[in-house]
C-alpha cells in the first residue's frame, strides 16, 4: 500500500478559475519576463506570480457575482427552484388506507 500523497489535488483545465488564472499568468509573464522588461529590474518568482494570478482570478469572479446582472440571474434561478420541504403534499396523500 502506498503512502498518501502530500501534494495538493491537481486543478484541471475544466475549472473556469484555473483557465482565467492561466490567461492572466500568460499575459503577466510575457510583460514581466519579456525582453521589453528592463534587465536591471528584479523579476518575481514564477510560482509567486502564478499564485498572484489565482488571487486575481478569484477576485474577478467574486466581483462578477456582485454585478446587477449576476444578482438578477441568481435571484431568478432561486425563484425557479422547487423546494420540496416547503410544499404541502398532505392533500395529495390525505386518505390513504392500508
Amino acid at each position: 500500500m502506498s503512502a498518501p500523497s502530500k501534494e495538493a489535488p491537481k486543478v484541471t483545465h475544466g475549472d473556469p478559475l484555473f483557465e482565467l488564472a492561466e490567461k492572466i499568468y500568460v499575459q503577466l509573464a510575457a510583460r514581466v519576463y519579456g525582453n521589453l522588461a528592463g534587465g536591471d529590474v528584479k523579476k518575481p518568482d514564477p510560482k509567486a506570480l502564478a499564485a498572484y494570478c489565482f488571487k486575481l482570478a478569484a477576485a474577478f469572479d467574486a466581483a462578477a457575482r456582485e454585478t446587477d446582472t449576476a444578482k438578477a440571474t441568481i435571484e431568478a434561478a432561486n425563484k425557479a427552484k422547487v423546494r420540496l420541504d416547503e410544499v404541502d403534499l398532505s392533500g395529495v396523500f390525505g386518505d390513504v388506507k392500508k
